[in-house]
């Protein structure tokens, strides 16, 4: 196909679409004979969506996210729907304060007198509507934890568990979860996408794992967490993470454990293959054969792991650290982040 004919049937312009392929948003041959690209149908639909999506006002790098992972898209609209209720309530403010200011301006005699107005003026939001901000940070939140389970339809009674999940997610949005919910808005696509990516093959691991895989799977854990007690850094970067995001995710995750094991067989099996292999270690590491691994890990997580029946999930969050959303900062990034929220 002809970009003519594509122009036609996607309402872009020409200059647009040769961008888009710069992009490298779309990839179509070239004719060797002509030298000219040829089009498919699912170049068409790209730009089609593509167009669609940009007039939502998503970044290319949202798109781009999305063109390679589709099911992903709820998680970036309602990114941008965050983005955009801030914008809304900025521009809001800022036309209110302005009309005001401006009813007063006629008696003005001086840069003093314009200087006091000023002061008294404040052109930001001081709060976002709460109930609909933190609507959208559930919804954000459970399509980030739970996207890999969200690949089936669904029965009546899986709605009624999704709901029930739902409205758990939307009453610790609001409280424990609030810190999650603005990291992950910090981080950029392209970073989340291939984290994404790392904890789906993870999860596939531990869903296929059967009863005699576990002592393996459990040899592979002790590798990975002496590798994390011996790494300053990615220590460094769980001490600062665990108290505001690691550990509250963990407890949420429990809390709501019951529901997503009814609601996915996958996920049921994730679970229990995950803490079974991780109350098999710690039983290791209470045994005075792991004493030397329960030393190093002591040492490295400093006070900030729990590892109570029911919690031994962390201890798979800390083997796989260095590939986790939790590691894409820095730590000095990380201060500046928490410094900013808390702030």
């Amino acid at each position: 196909m002809r970009i003519q004919e594509v122009m036609g049937k996607t309402g872009l312009s020409r200059r647009t679409i040769h961008y888009y392929i710069d992009q490298k948003l779309i990839i179509p041959p070239v004719n060797e004979g002509n030298g000219y690209h040829d089009f498919t149908e699912e170049d068409v639909q790209k730009l089609f969506i593509i167009r669609k999506l940009r007039e939502a006002g998503l970044s290319l790098a949202d798109i781009r996210a999305i063109l390679r992972k589709p099911r992903t898209m709820p998680f970036y609209l309602h990114k941008q729907m965050n983005e955009l209720q801030t914008q809304m309530l900025t521009i809001q403010k800022t036309i209110s304060e302005m009309d005001r200011l401006s009813g007063q301006l006629p008696v003005c005699q001086s840069l003093d007198q314009l200087a006091g107005m000023l002061e008294d003026t404040n052109f930001s939001p001081d709060e976002p509507p709460q109930f609909q901000m933190e609507s959208r940070d559930a919804r954000l939140l459970a399509q980030y934890l739970w996207m890999a389970y969200l690949d089936t339809p669904v029965t009546e009674y899986q709605q009624f568990l999704w709901q029930k999940i739902m409205q758990q997610t939307m009453e610790h949005a609001r409280t424990d979860l609030k810190m999650m919910s603005r990291y992950l808005q910090s981080i950029s696509p392209e970073r989340i996408d291939a984290t994404n990516i790392n904890q789906y093959l993870r999860n596939q691991k531990i869903i296929a794992l059967t009863g005699a895989d576990y002592p393996t799977f459990v040899e592979e854990l002790k590798t990975s967490l002496l590798a994390f007690a011996s790494d300053p850094v990615q220590q460094e970067k769980w001490s600062l993470l665990y108290q505001p995001l690691i550990h509250p995710i963990a407890v949420f995750c429990v809390s709501v454990s019951g529901w997503m094991r009814e609601f996915h067989p996958a996920y049921r099996r994730y679970y229990e293959n995950t803490h079974t292999c991780c109350r098999m270690l710690k039983d290791f590491m209470d045994s005075p054969e792991g004493a030397l691994l329960n030393a190093a890990l002591n040492k490295a997580f400093n006070g900030n792991c729990d590892v109570r029946t029911g919690y031994y999930g962390e201890l798979e969050v800390a083997a796989t650290f260095h590939k986790s959303i939790y590691a894409l900062l820095s730590p000095e990034q990380i201060r500046e982040f928490l410094a900013g929220v808390e702030g």
